[in-house]
């Protein structure tokens, strides 16, 4: 590094200070400075607000200087105030696909995006009304931790899981701030070389590493703001601001003798001198008064400014620091320092004002002297370190970005910096189906979808590969995977129906099936989260109720291809069923019954099939039979004969003597739908693991539980 020449830039409210300085054997060396005031006020509290004036300015100051070094400057270091600096903390959590393996690039499209949500989140705390995420640039983020599953972790690397997430500290400035002084240089013909934060600079040359174990609060006072950064512990501990400065005094003279700013300027510098003032007022009347009378007019301003100062000091320290320096213009308004003591309690020796003299490891042409000195060499010594931050242009998608060449400085970085959302570069998959049929829980996944493309330079790269100065980044963003789609006949099977005869009437009982307690049919679409039900009705009961003939009396006797039978039988293809009754024949109603024809389906190409009834389908069945139970014939099995059991430490009475466990379900208050998707019915009996055809006794103890 041994000849190597900066050019750093003050752009201070006030003034602009211009500084070369080149290292040699003996240290870094100032070779020239320039400084030029703002001939109107083109600055205010640290923010430009005429970008040609201040472009001038800084042109005029290049001019100068390359006249003085016979040579063309192209770049130039330079700081943003203090008080544009903003930090924020937040955590994400992203799941982890198939539990596969996290790797870099999952880790840090994680990280950013936790700095995008950090800065969205800025943005809209700023002002709900304008809220743009792009309103801040990205200076900077640093990992607090990480977490797996819930538990802290120290790298996600290589790690399985369901869920990870991260916890970041990011840190910003404000696009306006960092957009005007691009403009500014790049107006008077310079590129930004590298950026520093004021207090950032100023620290590292009054308040060196050496002195940071003592808790020392510097302030720099300039025209507009004043910037404060606290030391302890061998560390800067923080930084603030107060948006008052010298600024404040020269108004109060303004105002008070009616003179332009300039001239009031002028009259607050000359107070030091303590001789008497002359001057016009802008209604041509002129004046002579004592320094002695001004000090006594902004006396007022000065203990404003001051307690402003301490109150902030106070805020970030959390209580009186052991010394405080003050630097900047601003520091030699009159009253100042004595007061600044006052008010923060310590002796006026503990309140010192420092300049040029106070930076011993920088010598060179005393052109530069003060405590306005103190940033612009900062501001050169900061950028020599290489503690500020640097650029690189990159183009994305045929977009100019500036983008911060801080942490890593890859494709990511560069993603950030032109506003692409972390979230745009990973598919999401699309949504799954959740069902329940016949209790048994399916899943229908939805489709993967496709990842984004990244082109660096035309070649497919991922976001965790370095970038450089005029790289040129394509970027596709990823699509989504559809989501999950599908029909009753993807997970219902094709049943045949039964067709059978009813006193030689020919009748054909189509498989029921029901989607969340509504018929349904094979080609209906499947909805998330619905509860499937499908079953053949196969018993006597079930097929007379279709056929309309559900009103058979207890004498009716009930044969099957002329075997006796009782209502439970099982029907099966082709079945003859006779009705015959004691009292008087049964005539069948050739129109079917109403609510069995809604539960009717599509009968569906030919295909054999034969299944147990699942839970869900005995559930229903069981619903079923009590809700088209004749309530005379219960009255009656009471009298004949009952099955008392306990069904969940409650007393249930079963009409006749043969039950079985189907018969308890619709006589308890047991929810007959599952709690949750997935869940099954348990089934005990005394004990023991039970089916629904399990036989029931007396005194027997009845366990219905969802699991």
């Amino acid at each position: 590094m041994s000849g190597e020449t900066i050019f750093a830039l003050d752009i201070g409210t006030r003034s602009i200070t211009g500084v070369i300085m080149q290292e040699t054997t003996k240290g870094l060396e100032i070779l020239a400075a320039e400084q030029r005031e703002h001939q109107n006020r083109a600055m205010i509290d640290g923010q430009i607000h005429d970008i040609e004036q201040v472009a001038e300015s800084i042109k005029l100051i290049k001019d100068k200087l390359e006249n003085k070094l016979g040579q063309t400057l192209k770049q130039a270091a330079v700081a943003a105030a203090g008080r544009a600096l903003k930090t924020t903390r937040l955590n994400v959590s992203a799941d982890i696909p198939e539990l596969r393996e996290i790797h870099r690039d999952d880790i840090l499209r994680l990280e950013l995006q936790a700095v995008q949500e950090a800065q969205s989140r800025l943005a809209n705390e700023e002002d709900t009304q304008t809220a743009e995420s792009l309103n801040y640039h990205c200076v900077g983020y640093s990992v607090v931790y990480y977490e797996l599953d819930g538990y802290k972790i120290g790298s996600l690397y290589s790690q399985k899981g369901r869920n990870m997430s991260v916890e970041v500290i990011a840190t910003f400035l404000p696009r306006v701030v960092v957009d005007s002084l691009f403009a500014a240089l790049q107006m008077a013909g310079l590129e930004m070389a590298s950026l520093t934060l004021e207090p950032i600079a100023a620290s590292a040359v009054v308040v060196p590493p050496s002195m940071r174990q003592l808790n020392i609060a510097l302030v720099d006072i300039g025209a507009g703001t004043s910037d404060i950064a606290i030391t302890d512990d061998g560390s800067i501990a923080g930084y603030g601001m107060v948006p008052v400065a010298g600024d404040e005094i020269t108004e109060m003279i303004s105002e008070v003798y009616l003179l332009d700013f300039n001239t009031a300027e002028r009259i607050k510098r000359s107070l030091q001198d303590n001789s008497d003032l002359s001057f016009t007022d802008v209604l041509g009347i002129e004046h002579t008064v004592s320094a002695r009378e001004v000090l006594d007019i902004v006396g007022e301003s000065v203990q404003v400014l001051t307690k402003q100062i301490s109150d902030k000091i106070i805020e970030l320290n959390g209580k009186t620091p052991q010394a405080v320096i003050c630097i900047g213009g601003g520091s030699l308004t009159p009253l100042l320092k004595d007061v600044l003591a006052d008010n923060l309690g310590l002796t006026r020796q503990r309140v010192a004002v420092r300049g040029r003299e106070a930076i011993s490891e920088v010598f060179g042409t005393q052109e530069l002297m003060g405590p306005e000195a103190v940033t612009p060499i900062g501001i050169a010594v900061t950028a020599y370190e290489h503690k500020g931050l640097g650029f690189a242009k990159v183009m994305v998608n045929d977009r100019q970005i500036r983008l911060f060449e801080v942490n890593r400085g890859t494709v990511a970085d560069a993603l950030l910096a032109a506003g692409i959302s972390m979230r745009k570069t990973q598919p999401r998959l699309g949504m799954a189906l959740t069902l329940t049929v016949n209790g048994d829980l399916k899943i229908i996944k939805g489709g993967r979808g496709k990842p984004a493309v990244i082109r660096l330079n035309g070649e497919d790269v991922t976001i965790d590969v370095p970038v450089k100065h005029n790289d040129i980044i394509e970027f596709v963003e990823a699509r989504d995977g559809e989501n999950a789609r599908g029909h009753i006949y993807d997970l219902v099977p094709h049943i045949f129906a039964l067709n059978i005869s009813v006193n030689s009437e020919p009748f054909v009982i189509n498989p029921v099936i029901t989607m969340n307690g509504k018929p349904a049919s094979y080609h209906e679409e499947l909805v998330d989260n619905a509860r499937i039900v499908h079953y053949l009705p196969r018993t006597v009961t079930e097929v007379l109720e279709i056929a309309g003939c559900a009103d058979f009396g207890e004498d009716c006797c009930i044969y099957i291809n002329e075997r006796l039978v009782d209502s439970m039988a099982e029907v099966n293809d082709g079945d003859d069923i006779t009705l015959e009754s004691a009292a008087e024949p049964i005539t069948l109603s050739t129109e079917p019954d109403i609510a069995a024809g809604e539960a009717q389906s599509t009968v569906m190409p030919q295909r054999t099939y034969a299944a147990e009834p699942t839970a869900a389908a005995e559930l229903t069945a069981a619903a079923e039979r009590e809700e088209t139970a004749d309530p005379a014939g219960e009255e009656e099995s009471k009298v004949t004969g009952c099955t008392v059991v306990t069904v969940n430490d409650e007393m249930v009475e079963i009409p006749g003597e043969d039950a079985i466990l189907t018969d308890v379900l619709t006589r308890t208050n047991l929810q007959l739908r599952p709690p949750e998707t997935g869940m099954r019915l348990e089934l005990k009996v005394n004990g023991t693991p039970a089916e629904f055809t399990t036989p029931l006794k007396n005194g027997d103890n009845v366990l219905l539980e969802w699991k």
